[in-house]
């Protein structure tokens, strides 16, 4: 039987010296395998919202709307998340199988976001933007009581155009003085739903991607760095113009030595034919 020893001097090297210490018996090392670093994902940049803490943000400061991604029914939040027992109570009958049993997170998501600098306006708002939907809900046109129960309850449901139009009428009646309103879109085409919107609103577009369920928090709202944005690229746009008067109203004066004499007109050079290709047919043989 072959010693233990023996088993290893085919991976034992052997030395090109002879010496004591050659002859211990010796193990080679362990070949180390590379390993991989956990993939670390980044984080999104996010822009500043403002001062997030409790005390800055009292309630009323923000009013998170929310739609149905069907019906496009839309509920308002004084939160940032859409609670069962308080969201209920303003979703209203319409039709069979128009009010479910509880709400689905999956089913409602966040389209827009509305930060008041004063609470109490916000308040305000909140009730009347409830208010005006219960009008839209009860007052009908003439023309839904001829059509069929079922398209009359798809009709009503649609409630995302009307709760923008309403929006920037109170903005408008209700925002005196020097208070602003941040309105922050998912999408920005969707403020074309309003006819007009006041000065005091001031429009944002949301930044952050993957925003499918919750709304994102918002801090307090400072309307400082917006408006002297506003007021630079306008003045600039002046000057722009002023110049462009300027060069209207300048004379081009002739070289010297050119005064006096008569300039002869240029002739026409026209620009030779360039013929065309010759059309390919569509006929052709198959092999």
């Amino acid at each position: 039987m072959r010693p233990p020893t023996a088993l290893w001097a085919k991976f034992v090297p052997l030395p090109k010296v002879i010496t004591a210490e050659s002859l211990v018996l010796t193990f080679p090392e362990k070949r180390k395998w590379k390993t991989r670093e956990p993939y670390k994902r980044e984080k999104p940049v996010q822009d500043y919202v403002g001062d997030m803490a409790r005390e800055a943000n009292p309630l009323g400061s923000h009013i998170y709307f929310y739609t149905h991604i069907t019906s496009k029914r839309v509920i308002y939040s004084l939160y940032q998340n859409l609670y069962n027992s308080k969201a209920m109570k303003q979703v209203t009958f319409m039709g069979k199988k128009s009010v479910p049993s509880a709400l689905r997170k999956d089913h409602w998501t966040p389209f827009l976001t509305a930060s008041f600098t004063n609470p109490s306006t916000g308040l305000k708002a909140f009730q009347h933007l409830r208010e005006l939907r219960k009008m839209h809900e009860t007052q009908w046109d003439i023309e839904l009581k001829s059509k069929k129960m079922k398209e009359r309850s798809k009709i009503l449901q649609d409630q995302r155009g009307n709760s923008i139009a309403d929006l920037a009428a109170i903005c408008k009646r209700d925002v005196t003085g020097e208070e602003k309103v941040r309105v922050r879109w998912m999408n920005i085409y969707d403020a074309e739903y309003a006819r007009e919107w006041p000065e005091c609103v001031v429009h944002d577009v949301e930044t952050q991607k993957g925003i499918r369920f919750h709304a994102r928090r918002m801090g307090k709202f400072v309307p400082g760095e917006e408006g002297e944005k506003l007021k630079i690229e306008a003045a600039e746009g002046v000057q722009q113009i002023q110049e462009g008067a300027k060069a209207e109203g300048a004379r081009i004066e002739p070289p010297e030595g050119v005064e006096g004499q008569k300039v002869e007109s240029i002739p026409d050079v026209k620009a030779e034919a360039v013929p065309e290709p010759p059309k390919k047919s569509g006929f052709a043989f198959w092999r």
